[in-house]
């Protein structure tokens, strides 16, 4: 499993670790999906960003279809009164945090591969057992969020109300990026400098149509 012998470009050895360990977690009962749920979710991910739009033929509710499909393909279009109408149907909030945690996961492991020109991981298998249901200590809906969230809303605490996605969130943001202390040093250099990170990340952000 995410064997990068025939990658163009070297891989650092964290990075394969990292995505062994989100997709074990991918497979397993979530907060709020079960295994087979979560799996089903990037699945229906991974087809809607290769057709360029929403699948209508799915195993999960009409609401969590259609947020997938939106996520995966146009999430600029994701819009706060989108978010309500989904809750609305039945999508309650935690349920559509966790779910954008598995599409986000599945979105950066599969970008990596895409950009060096490999082969997508094939999805795992589910594993059984029931969601956790665990909630947060503390968890408030701001007025300036659009889910509810522990702390200001801020990219560090959008995923807060369902810990483990926060976690596993934690878990590549160290090997892709900076880890949150490295963030504080602006002479760290990882093949490329802070300067060349940022360049990058700002315009992968302005094309993405990213905002906060």
């Amino acid at each position: 499993m995410f064997d990068f012998s025939t990658s163009p470009l070297p891989v650092r050895p964290e990075l394969p670790a990292a995505f062994r360990h989100v997709w074990h977690r991918l497979a397993a009962p979530g907060t709020w999906w079960t295994g087979y749920e979560r799996v089903s979710i990037a699945s229906l991910a991974r087809a809607a960003y290769d057709s360029g739009e929403s699948i209508a033929d799915s195993d999960l509710p009409a609401a969590a279809a259609e947020a997938v499909g939106s996520l995966a393909h146009e999430p600029s279009a994701v819009t706060q009164e989108r978010i309500r109408n989904w809750e609305s149907r039945g999508l309650h909030a935690n349920r559509y945090v966790e779910l954008v945690g598995v599409v986000a996961q599945l979105t950066a492991v599969d970008t990596f591969h895409r950009a060096l020109g490999l082969e997508l991981e094939r999805l795992p298998d589910p594993q059984p057992g029931e969601p956790s249901q665990q909630l947060p200590d503390t968890a408030a809906t701001l007025t300036k969020a659009w889910v509810p969230m522990v702390g200001p809303p801020t990219i560090p605490t959008s995923l807060s109300a369902v810990p483990a996605e926060m976690a596993a969130l934690e878990t590549l943001h160290g090997p892709m990026y900076l880890t949150y202390e490295e963030m504080g040093d602006p002479a760290i250099t990882h093949g490329l400098t802070r300067a060349q990170m940022e360049l990058v990340a700002s315009r992968t952000s302005a094309i993405n149509e990213c905002f906060f």
